[in-house]
Formats: structure tokens, sequence, C-alpha cells
């Protein structure tokens, strides 16, 4: 299955073709509107989306990236579908860096998985996956422990996927991350998003995860594609944008999907930009939307 992010850009690159748009701002208003509709469907998922759909839209509309003489005689065409093609191969390169996105980290991030080390992951992450594949398949031997991930058991799904590849994993309850903890060599998860200052959007129970590798010296690392980068600054739970946490309009009845985990708790994140430091993460969001 494709990812929500994945599907809401290209429904936003395809977008381009079938929405009228006689100007420029005209066309980028029909995309935000388009956007805005994608981000109200997407349920877990959320923030991946809003970032996701947000950055969409700044890319294909990014002059800066494009300087030479013949973006310029783009943009001051008369007509307005030498901007309108410039805009779909604009999309679609934006398809391809995302495409590509996993397989970078991969590349990254593999080289942390020494044999021997006994991998922590939370809920079912496609990044992750990625990794521990290309470790596996570089004949790195590992074995992995994945929580149920309550209340929608996603972790079962990242367990079939392990085994299917051959991989040695084991499930384990929520609750039981406090006992296990002594025995993993490091905690590795992905991200619904990455907030402005480093911290760390994602499923319900990573935010105790994290402390719990804390205590015990543990390193906590985020596999996260840069389209994930979020500009929201939360200092703490309270501070997560209600359609990040909830799935249902009836707050109160609602359990959160998601918690927020600062970043005095990751030690790496590792992006299809490179391995950073939480604090590295503010300075790559000003360069995707200068």
């Amino acid at each position: 299955k494709q990812s929500l992010l994945r599907v809401a850009s290209s429904d936003l690159s395809s977008g381009i073709n079938a929405e009228y748009g006689g100007t420029l701002q005209q066309l980028i208003e029909q995309l935000q509107e388009l956007s805005s509709r994608l981000k109200s469907v997407v349920g877990t998922s959320t923030t991946s989306v809003v970032s996701g759909c947000d950055l969409f839209v700044r890319f294909i509309t990014l002059r800066s990236l494009n300087k030479g003489q013949v973006d310029s005689d783009i943009w001051e065409s008369k007509s307005f579908d030498p901007i309108r093609r410039f805009l779909v191969e604009r999309g679609n390169q934006f398809m391809k860096r995302l495409m590509l996105s996993r397989k970078k980290i991969a590349q990254l991030a593999y080289p942390f998985i020494t044999d021997g080390v006994t991998v922590l992951t939370v809920d079912m992450s496609r990044v992750v996956l990625e990794i521990l594949t290309k470790a596996h398949d570089n004949m790195k031997k590992f074995h992995v422990l994945v929580t149920v991930s309550e209340p929608d058991k996603n972790g079962l799904m990242m367990l079939k996927a392990l085994r299917d590849r051959g991989i040695h994993a084991t499930q384990i309850l929520d609750c039981s991350i406090g006992f296990v903890m002594e025995r993993v060599d490091f905690v590795l998860v992905g991200a619904g998003g990455v907030v402005t200052n480093g911290g760390l959007i994602n499923k319900i129970g990573t935010y105790p995860t994290a402390v719990m590798a804390r205590s015990l010296n543990k390193p906590f690392y985020v596999a996260v594609e840069s389209f994930k980068f979020y500009r929201k600054y939360p200092l703490g739970q309270m501070d997560l944008p209600n359609y990040c946490k909830y799935l249902d309009t009836d707050k109160e009845k609602d359990h959160p999907f998601v918690d927020y985990t600062p970043p005095s708790l990751i030690n790496k994140l590792f992006t299809d930009l490179g391995v950073l430091t939480p604090s590295a993460v503010s300075d790559e969001l000003i360069k995707l939307y200068i």
C-alpha cells in the first residue's frame, strides 16, 4: 500500500492538469483548496499529509530553485500553458524525490545496525522497515522488538512485514517497554511529523518509549522523510493541534493517536537530507520554505 502522503501528493500533481487556473495565483488557490480537502479526510497520518501538501505547493511554485534563462522566459510568458507544463514537471520532480527518500534514508541508516544488536521500534513505519530490510539484505544479524501499538495494533502489521522478509522479530506489549529496555541497544522509530525545534509527533506510546530509553542511556533514533518536517513549535502534549491528535470530532471521548517527544530525548534523525541532530531541523525547514 502507498502511504497517504504519496497518495495526496499524487492527487495534487494530477490537480495541476485537472484544475483550471487562468492565472498562476488562481491555480495555487485551487491547489490549496484541494490540499485542504485532502487534509480533512486522511485520518491518523494527518501531520505528514499537512506538511507534505504545504511543501508540494511551495515546491512547484518556487522559482528560486530554477534560475536559468529558460525559467525566466516561462514565468514571463503571456500564455498560461507553458507555466502549467512547468508546474507539472515540478510536481513530477517532487514525486520522484518522495519516492526515492526512503531508499536514501535506508542507505544512511543501515550501517548503524551491526551484528547482534537488538532494536526496539514502535508502530508500523515504512521507512523503518526499509532500513531494517536494507540491513538484513546486507547480511546483518539482529533482533527487532515491535510494540503492539494500541489502539489500532499497527505493530502486528510491522511484525508480519519483518517476518515476511526473514528478519528475526518479536512482538511485545506496549506496557512492557520498561521490562525489555535494558536488553535493547537502541530505539528506532518513524515519524508522523518532525516540528521546528526537532521534536517528534508520532504514534501514541512513542514519548514514554523515549523517556525510558533516556533513563537507561539507550540511543533514540528517528527515521523521517524531509517532507514530514512541520512548521509548528509545540512545547508539550496540549500544544498539538487537535487534527493531529484525534480521529473523531468528539474530542472528549476520543483517545489521542499521537504524542509529542521533545528534541532533548532524540539522539539523531535519519533523513533524506542527511543524518541530522534535532537542532538542525529548523535550518532545514528554512531552506525548504525559502
